[in-house]
């Protein structure tokens, strides 16, 4: 069995705290249950028993937020403390053959000892058996927890995540690169109880959005357990396109950021998330000065936690590296690609002439909305379901919008929303090869991973690729 402690969930209210106690403990099954395993559960005075001996818990539980602390324990029940004695003689007097030990009590319930009395007891009657008592250091230390008629025993702590229960504070939504910065700034929201779902805005689909997507899984797959995060691809490219054919352009990269913030508002009201996550740090690049952050933020109208504040870029790495978060092959952060105009100093005015010129809407489109359980089939499907010209029996489905079809269409496809996709499906052909498209290939390569994930022969291709295949 397991003992798994937490601290900051006893400092709740009786009501708050039985909540908390709750959420952890379905977390912990619904991971548990992956691997087909169903113990049984039990709480009692600041802790939570698990009846397994799998091995499995033991990667499995220092990644659940709101644990602080847990060990593989044996379970024993008594009457009198001579009986607490004797097992503990039997289970560890080989165990501590020549070698130093300690003893730690602790013990909750009435009885006619304290703590000290059991860890006096119990070093008395060891002692023969070892090399000595060594409290500081000893090679082996002896745990054991009493509660009420019950007693556990265990040589060993093992450090959880801390925190507080994934979903048991709010929901949040993370503006992701799959940098550095921004798997940390999530990782630190996360820990704190709040679920947290990622906006990507892919700007050179799809080498970045594989890319960012291999970062998001290593955290949401380590850390986003009882969660089934979501993730929002959205298409930057035709900012990008609009503000290369400006190059007075002033203020791109606050400009990018302040739209992608709109952006972020829009999904917080629209799927009711109590704020948004970025992973800015003062001074880090030039949009990220105090006068800029607070330009950007001006008119925002849900909040902006900022884990990363005060930490320089060293300290983030090292974070970063600690969690096992830190990616060798992390795609750029968002404004590497504005860095012709970086605008350190902004003024008010000329900024908001500027971004007139911008609607939210026509320059970040075609959402894509995944989640975390589904980020394997998406990669596959971008990276190995690219449809390239050398099929037979093709029925071409047309994602655009319906006047983008009726401008022009692949001859003999279909116009189709992804809304449609499900019952599309029902009443496919088997035989035959689906190709989806649509303007930058976001939207087709989902349809045809959950096609393909169906039985079906499908591929996905961008407007633009299908149009030079006609040339050639």
């Amino acid at each position: 069995m397991f003992i798994i402690r937490y601290s900051e969930i006893g400092l709740k209210g009786e009501k708050s705290r039985r909540q908390m106690e709750n959420i952890l403990i379905q977390n912990i099954k619904s991971e548990l249950e992956r691997y087909n395993i169903f113990p049984e559960f039990k709480k009692s005075d600041g802790r939570i028993y698990i009846f397994t001996d799998s091995k499995l818990l033991y990667d499995i539980l220092p990644r659940i937020f709101g644990i602080k602390s847990f060990s593989h324990a044996e379970e024993f029940k008594f009457r009198t403390i001579e009986e607490i004695v004797s097992i503990t003689v039997s289970k560890f007097s080989g165990m501590i053959s020549g070698k130093k030990f300690a003893v730690s009590a602790k013990r909750s319930g009435s009885h006619s000892f304290t703590s000290m009395d059991i860890e006096k007891i119990l070093g008395d009657a060891l002692y023969k058996y070892s090399a000595g008592v060594d409290l500081e250091h000893p090679d082996i230390r002896i745990y054991i927890e009493i509660r009420d008629n019950r007693f556990y025993l265990f040589t060993e702590k093992i450090e959880g995540p801390g925190g507080l229960p994934l979903k048991s504070e709010g929901k949040l939504l993370s503006l992701f690169s799959g940098g550095i910065d921004s798997p940390v700034a999530t990782y630190m929201v996360m820990k704190r109880g709040s679920a947290t779902d990622l906006l990507f805005c892919s700007l050179a689909h799809p080498v970045d959005t594989v890319q960012m997507l291999m970062a998001a899984k290593n955290l949401l797959d380590k850390y986003s357990i009882g969660y089934n995060a979501k993730i929002f691809i959205i298409d930057g490219s035709k900012l990008v396109t609009a503000i290369s054919e400006h190059p007075d352009q002033m203020y791109t990269n606050i400009i990018f950021k302040k739209l992608l913030y709109e952006y972020a508002e829009y999904l917080c009201e629209k799927y009711g998330y109590n704020g948004m996550v970025t992973g800015e740090s003062i001074g880090q690049v030039s949009s990220q000065t105090p006068q800029n952050l607070m330009l950007i933020s001006e008119g925002i109208k849900y909040p902006v936690y900022r884990p990363l504040i005060g930490f320089d870029k060293e300290e983030t790495i090292n974070y970063s590296k600690s969690k096992s978060l830190f990616m060798n092959q992390s795609s750029a952060e968002f404004c590497s690609l504005f860095s012709k105009n970086p605008g350190i100093i902004v003024n008010h005015k000329d900024f908001y002439n500027e971004i007139k010129k911008f609607n939210v809407k026509d320059y970040m489109q075609e959402l894509v909305e995944i989640d975390k359980n589904t980020i394997d089939d998406y990669i596959k499907s971008i990276k190995n379901k690219r449809f390239r010209g050398e099929l037979d029996n093709v029925e071409f489905i047309d994602l655009r919008s319906r006047s983008d079809y009726e401008n022009w269409h692949e001859p003999g496809a279909i116009n189709l929303n992804l809304g449609e996709l499900r019952n599309f499906i029902e009443h496919a052909d088997r035989f035959k090869n689906y190709v989806f498209y649509c303007k930058k290939g976001l939207n087709s390569a989902y349809a045809a991973s959950i096609m393909s994930k169906h039985g079906f022969n499908a591929y996905y291709v961008s407007e633009r690729d299908l149009k030079s295949m006609q040339k050639n």
